[in-house]
């Protein structure tokens, strides 16, 4: 993923259209479309219609899906592109979000833009005969979030029902004015485009929900049954809520000197932290019922609105990891929900970076790519995921997860493994028979022959439990040599004595019976140096070693040391780069220990298990049942027991693997790949479409003043694309 992030604004030097690219687009995908954008920093999808914020030029553009090639609605003109002008520097789009009565979505007339530090919203009719600002509003204060609801279906012959546009804004008193309160939402009834050309006039606002003092709205959903999400933060930035608050048209506004009660609060679901961005969704089946059963039915689904997806706000507790991530909550219960395993779902991370957008796509198709058995590839082919989650992130990653299963893809197939393989120092295999029992890597557990009396005598669990292990490279190296004391210079004014940096972790230090190895670059002394005595320098974080072992005369004038592990810890336990993790691994009770904690949870998450031999051991006449797993894990341990044959600089190299693959992929943004992405390093928001069958995303990036079109059916995972892939700017 990029590391220093180039920026394009307000630049048109890739004025190339697709279809006259060698890579970066498929041949069923021919798009074209340059519109001059700058400053796409949010977007929104109404129909086949993507519109995107050209902040720099106070303006909306148009990208019609359903063209072929995809492209900008162009003007009257048609050399250029069609341009509606809004309020000044637009930042945030919403648009109008409603549900029939059958769960499925029902579109509004309106698109709606807000800037940042503005009072001011425009009104955009979304039909694409008309596309204009239709109306300007002005709130009485700085407009902090937004959401609208479709009209309700009326029957026949009745008048149209308006929109009805929500928006969060700050204390609206004036100095010296006397108080009303903090800050609001406000519900705006809105007439349709042809009622407000006729010359309807707009309603007053009417304020539907005050907020309690200091406290601001992050972000709005709207849901069926006329209720909305609504998602909040304290000054502080340090807490706020999420809650469920019903739209009951009123017709005066509320008290906001008294804080609002709202109809259900979602807080606890989101861990009490604050929430920056919510979505939901419309109905979903997950499962058709299966014909071939007839006495069971299958079928299962989400109605609409029953899951609010949040991306916890990482401000909260300075960008830890219990902050961060996308959690879902049932509407209903307000309580988290769970995955696909029955237990409360675990956070959705980015791999890196912080969370930018979040997109629900229904029914859409995805290119998996599964490892098999032996680490290859078993299945590479599309299926359809009931409800697909898409979270961009700053570091340039696109998170891909299932939202209908509440938990990341696992695209390996293989449970949580551990290969170990011997190795000499130039890291050839080497036969030394036993390699699997020298080397101990799992993560033990005791379990207690009589529940009744834990402290009596119990059985030992030994195994990896998926979720909870990380993907690591380690390397029990026999005689090792310590980082930061390789080739050192010698000081030849004092032959025995040889300053070291020295580490406060005591399991990482050189002690009394390790060696020191003098060289030059091509000699290397066969006489070791046992370390007698450790001094003090007076520097911090270096000793002095002191040897006593004679050194022969053709190795006095060696320039160069290492210090190598020796005595009864001769193993240095370091990780994939090279770093010191411990020399205290050696032997009974000798180990390294790596905390784990589960960061996904396999289907079987909650079933149980038989350990084999337990019966027998705890003198019971059947096997113990445990959990498969356990509700929190015990840590990675690694010890290694077992010199046998070894020599110097032999290593017991150990991969484990985390049984877990998630769905995660780049923009190859390299300049040399012809795809020119180069700019297409920062995402923003993003948008899921069906248009013409296929699973597309459209992801805002400021840094390239453009939208990068994903085509789901062949974006590959774990990598960095530049197929699949179209910009349109």
């Amino acid at each position: 993923m990029p590391g220093v992030l180039p920026v394009k604004r307000g630049t048109l030097t890739l004025l190339l259209a697709c279809a006259g690219l060698t890579v970066g687009c498929s041949d069923t995908q021919a798009t074209t479309g340059i519109a001059g954008l700058s400053g796409t920093y949010d977007l929104t999808l109404v129909g086949n219609l993507v519109f995107v914020t050209s902040s720099d030029r106070d303006e909306l553009q148009v990208l019609d899906l359903s063209a072929n090639p995809r492209q900008f609605i162009p003007a009257p003109n048609p050399l250029q592109t069609l341009a509606i002008p809004v309020l000044d520097r637009p930042d945030s789009l919403t648009h109008d979000v409603g549900y029939k009565a059958d769960g499925s979505e029902l579109p509004g007339p309106y698109v709606y833009a807000r800037s940042a530090g503005a009072s001011q919203i425009s009104v955009v009719a979304a039909d694409p005969a008309r596309l204009v600002q239709v109306h300007p509003l002005f709130a009485r204060s700085l407009v902090t979030a937004f959401a609208a609801r479709s009209p309700d279906v009326r029957p026949e012959g009745e008048p149209a029902a308006p929109s009805v546009l929500y928006y969060a804004m700050q204390d609206p008193d004036a100095p010296f004015e006397d108080d009303s309160g903090g800050s609001r939402i406000e519900r705006q009834a809105l007439p349709g485009p042809e009622a407000l050309e006729a010359g309807e006039l707009v309603p007053a606002p009417v304020t539907l929900f005050c907020l309690q003092p200091g406290e601001s709205v992050q972000a709005m959903a709207v849901l069926p049954d006329n209720q909305l999400v609504v998602a909040t933060r304290q000054a502080s930035g340090r807490s706020g809520r999420t809650l469920l608050v019903t739209d009951a048209n009123p017709t005066t506004s509320e008290n906001c000197t008294i804080p609002s009660t709202a109809t259900r609060d979602l807080s606890a679901g989101f861990d009490n932290t604050p929430v920056r961005i919510v979505v939901s969704h419309p109905r979903v089946v997950t499962r058709q019922d299966d014909t071939s059963t007839p006495d069971v039915n299958e079928f299962s689904e989400m109605p609409a609105g029953r899951f609010v997806y949040g991306v916890k706000d990482e401000v909260s507790c300075g960008g830890a990891p219990e902050c961060s991530g996308v959690l879902a909550v049932d509407s209903t219960t307000g309580l988290k929900a769970t995955d696909l395993s029955g237990a409360p779902m675990l956070p959705i991370l980015p791999q890196d970076g912080l969370p930018t957008g979040l997109a629900l796509i229904p029914d859409a198709s995805l290119l998996l790519t599964l490892i098999g058995d032996d680490g290859g590839v078993s299945v590479n082919d599309t299926a359809t995921v009931p409800l697909l989650g898409l979270m961009p992130s700053s570091n340039g990653s696109i998170t891909v997860f299932s939202a209908s299963d509440r938990r990341d893809f696992d695209l390996d197939t293989r449970r949580a493994f551990v290969n170990v393989v011997a190795r000499n120092q130039a890291e050839e295999a080497i036969d030394i028979g036993g390699v699997s029992t020298r080397v101990d890597v799992s993560q033990p557990l005791e379990y207690p022959c009589d529940p009744a009396n834990p402290t009596g005598p119990s059985f030992t669990r030994k195994g990896l439990y998926e979720g909870s292990v990380a993907n690591g490279i380690f390397r029990f190296i026999y005689q090792g040599a310590f980082p930061g004391a390789f080739d050192l210079a010698r000081d030849l004014s004092t032959p025995t004595s040889f300053v070291v940096p020295q580490p406060d972790n005591v399991s990482q230090q050189v002690r009394v019976g390790d060696v020191i190895v003098l060289a030059s670059l091509d000699i290397i002394c066969t006489t070791d140096l046992v370390v007698s005595s450790i001094q003090p320098t007076g520097e911090a974080g270096k000793v002095r070693l002191e040897t006593l072992t004679p050194i022969p005369t053709d190795c006095a004038e060696l320039p160069l040391f290492t210090v190598l592990a020796s005595g009864d810890q001769s193993f240095l336990l370091v990780d994939g780069n090279g770093a010191l993790l411990s020399r205290d691994v050696e032997g009974v009770g000798s180990k390294y220990e790596i905390p784990a904690s589960y960061s996904f949870h396999p289907t079987d998450f909650l079933g149980t298990t038989t350990l084999a031999g337990s019966g027998v051991a705890c003198g019971l006449s059947a096997d113990l049942t445990v959990p498969l797993f356990p509700p929190a894990p015990p840590p990675l341990i690694l010890s290694v027991d077992g010199r046998q044959s070894l020599v110097r600089g032999d290593r017991f190299v150990v991969a484990v693997g985390s049984g877990v693959l998630t769905h995660v992929f780049g923009v190859n943004t390299s300049s040399s790949s012809g795809a020119g992405l180069q700019f297409y390093t920062l995402p923003g928001p993003v948008v899921g479409s069906q248009a013409g069958g296929t699973a597309l995303a459209y992801i805002a990036y400021p840094s390239a003043d453009g939208i990068l079109q994903v085509n789901l059916n062949e974006v590959r995972t774990n990598t960095l694309n530049d197929v699949a892939l179209s910009y349109f700017e």
